[in-house]
């Protein structure tokens, strides 16, 4: 366990693990803790089934009620050629696939508590609230069970590996913003929770920034923002995917972190920029931002020849 979890423990879960590859049942030990804006997980599945292990790291902007309950962390063994999972990862099937040396896919589903009345960001509502948060949080998963390739300093410069996100049951896409070795610490942020797994991505890097600058113009369309900011944060996401074209990275990302500096900005005024549990707000700023910081990413990997 990482050392600044020693002390820190505030409960214990124990989880059922479900295994589809014609394995008993088997119990893995989910040990969850929250201090500050951060919440802590160490994941272990025990000796004799496989040993997996994970440490969870959620880094938020701005909670409220953030406790190891209302967070509702829990994690369970699938398997790879699993057709259900498959389904979810077809979207970059066969160049995906979940590694069966870490087969762990970890949930957050924060406990919706209808029958409490919450105003909102007032810290002092108590520990048993719905949790809430504004913008984004960044999501981390380190394990030993996977390799760091090609690492450069503190960075795994050319692994395949990427954390993946999906809505309960829907299509994982690539939410990554670092790979880290120690020995694999994969990151990502979000702006909503559900279903996290680390996936061996062999896309080329050009395909993926395609792929993901879609994703972020499909967003800015949905998003419930005034009229010229939409068009003003299209023009901008055109101005990178024009500088990408030429393979001109350094002016996309450039281009790039004004669009997001643009959305920070305009968070909580014309962008809504709230996540609660009970799933009643929609968090359009922390969705984008999301999107555009795993862009960067992937910008980032092009410009290094990656």
């Amino acid at each position: 366990m990482p050392r600044r979890l020693q002390g820190k423990r505030f409960g214990v879960a124990a989880i059922l693990v479900c295994l589809t590859l014609a394995a008993p049942v088997a119990f893995a030990q989910v040990t969850v803790s929250t201090a500050g804006n951060q919440a802590f997980a160490h994941i272990e599945l025990p000796e004799g089934i496989g040993t997996y292990v994970a440490d969870v790291t959620i880094t938020f902007d701005t909670p409220a009620n953030l406790s190891p309950a209302e967070l509702n962390l829990t994690a369970s063994v699938v398997n790879p050629s699993d057709p259900g999972l498959l389904t979810q990862l077809s979207s970059c099937t066969p160049a995906c696939a979940v590694d069966p040396a870490f087969p762990l896919m970890i949930r957050v589903e924060p406990v919706d508590v209808p029958w409490l009345f919450h105003t909102g960001l007032e810290l002092d509502e108590g520990s048993s609230g719905n949790l809430v948060f504004l913008n984004t949080y960044e999501f981390e998963v380190h394990t030993a069970n996977l390799d760091c390739a090609g690492s450069v300093g503190s960075t795994c410069l050319t692994t395949a590996y990427r954390l993946f996100k999906a809505p309960a049951g829907g299509q994982f896409a690539d939410i990554t913003d670092d790979v880290l070795k120690g020995s694999v610490r994969a990151r990502g942020r979000g702006g909503s929770f559900s279903q996290f797994l680390i996936v061996a991505d062999t896309r080329a890097s050009g395909v993926v920034e395609q792929n993901k600058a879609l994703d972020l113009q499909t967003r800015i369309n949905n998003a419930a923002i005034p009229s010229l900011l939409q068009n003003d944060l299209l023009a901008q996401l055109v101005a990178v995917q024009t500088a990408a074209g030429v393979s001109d990275y350094p002016t996309a990302i450039s281009d790039l972190d004004q669009l997001i500096t643009a959305i920070q900005l305009h968070a909580g005024t014309d962008i809504a920029n709230v996540w609660i549990s009970d799933l009643s707000r929609v968090n359009d700023a922390g969705d984008m931002l999301a999107l555009a910081y795993t862009l960067r990413y992937t910008l980032v990997r092009l410009q290094n020849g990656n």
